[in-house]
């Protein structure tokens, strides 16, 4: 090949490679456009993380937080100014009450979150059951026309019918409406844009508890934090009362801080009541809800069993289509009794966990990927 050739041949191979370079960027930007609009299915644990780090209530709630950082540093410094015994404990307590309010809020949007989880769990169990309810409506009305047609029914079975399936669609709309908001209201608990696509991985089941309500008891004692906090003030009133015991500071002021302890104290022991009434109150309603689910279950065996038997009588000309509809949205109503008492019980699970005042890595770990939990319990003695 001459050296004119060569010459001419040369400019080509910068173009060519450009278009490998573009060609890949391009096939990167459409993988990332995919990745970035794939629907990613959610554990419970993961959605309270996601809802920790991201959600605008926790993000709120740690801007209030970072406030109070920033008064207890401004403080800090004017005191170095006017040093004050007082002052300063004061501004120590009033950071560490901020803190614990903080992981308050932090401990008690899991419960919201969980809450909200169970909730779309629900509504598209709902859904499902509304389109089954459809199904059947249609093979009803399918039926009913042919058995019109030979004059075996009268007209009123089929206008029963032609509704029965207009209101078995309009429940279904409702449910498909009641799972779009249940589903932005799980995107804005977790920080994300309301119409994200969102899938669960779990589903709402009902495992019987295991709690010894004795030792529930001395752990929330022990473990809330509105009780840390009260207990905090206390602690710096008893501090208040020895700074102020002395021949320079005046009676009154004296008596004064020595009042503000008894408060204190008082305010401690109605916290601690009230959290004992709340444990009480959430274990009882754990209890019922937990009663409740085994007797929803036996009603809708009993509702399908009526409606077997209904199915056979009208096959047969023993009743009318209008008693086999009634027969039908008997087992349709039980089976959504049956499917809300479970998630009554879910969500008395949940509230009984928050009334413990767990940490939040206790919590976290008592979470498993089909949101079952396992509570305090009694140890076994030796």
């Amino acid at each position: 090949m001459s050296l004119k050739n060569k010459k001419r041949n040369k400019p080509y191979h910068p173009f060519i490679f450009g278009i490998v370079i573009l060609s890949l960027i391009l096939l990167m930007t459409l993988t990332t456009f995919a990745n970035g609009t794939k629907k990613t299915p959610f554990t419970l644990s993961e959605a309270v993380k996601i809802a920790l780090e991201n959600g605008n209530d926790m993000k709120t709630a740690l801007f209030e937080l970072k406030k109070s950082e920033l008064t207890y540093q401004q403080t800090k410094a004017d005191l170095l100014l006017n040093p004050s015994i007082l002052s300063e404990l004061s501004n120590q307590t009033a950071l560490l009450v901020a803190q614990r309010n903080y992981e308050i809020t932090r401990s008690n949007q899991v419960q919201v979150v969980e809450e909200a989880y169970y909730n779309i769990l629900k509504i598209q169990r709902l859904v499902a059951l509304a389109q089954e309810n459809i199904n059947r409506s249609q093979k009803q009305l399918e039926n009913v026309k042919a058995k019109y047609s030979l004059g075996m029914v009268a007209q009123i079975d089929v206008i029963s019918a032609e509704y029965e399936l207009s209101k078995a669609q309009s429940d279904r709309l409702n449910a498909e409406s009641n799972l779009q908001i249940a589903k932005m209201n799980f995107n804005q608990l977790l920080g994300r844009d309301l119409n994200t696509p969102v899938e669960l991985t779990s589903e709402l089941t009902f495992k019987p508890s295991v709690v010894d309500l004795k030792q529930s008891t001395d752990y929330a004692l022990t473990h809330r934090l509105e009780i840390k906090k009260a207990e905090d003030e206390v602690t710096l009133k008893i501090k208040e009362v020895q700074v102020n015991t002395n021949d320079y500071t005046p009676l009154l002021n004296q008596k004064k801080s020595q009042v503000d302890l008894e408060v204190s104290k008082v305010n401690l022991e109605n916290i601690q009541n009230n959290i004992l009434i709340e444990l009480q109150q959430n274990y009882e309603s754990l209890k019922t809800t937990e009663r409740n689910v085994p007797l929803q279950e036996k009603n809708l065996t009993k509702a399908n069993e009526y409606l077997r038997i209904a199915e056979a009588r009208f096959d047969a000309g023993a009743i009318t289509s209008i008693e086999l509809i009634d027969a039908r949205n008997d087992a349709y109503e039980a089976e959504n009794a049956y499917l809300q008492a479970v998630f009554d019980y879910n969500v008395a699970m949940s509230k009984f966990y928050n009334s413990l005042g767990m940490s939040l890595e206790e919590r976290m770990k008592s979470f498993s990927d089909d949101g079952s939990k396992s509570a305090p319990q009694e140890q076994p003695t030796e």
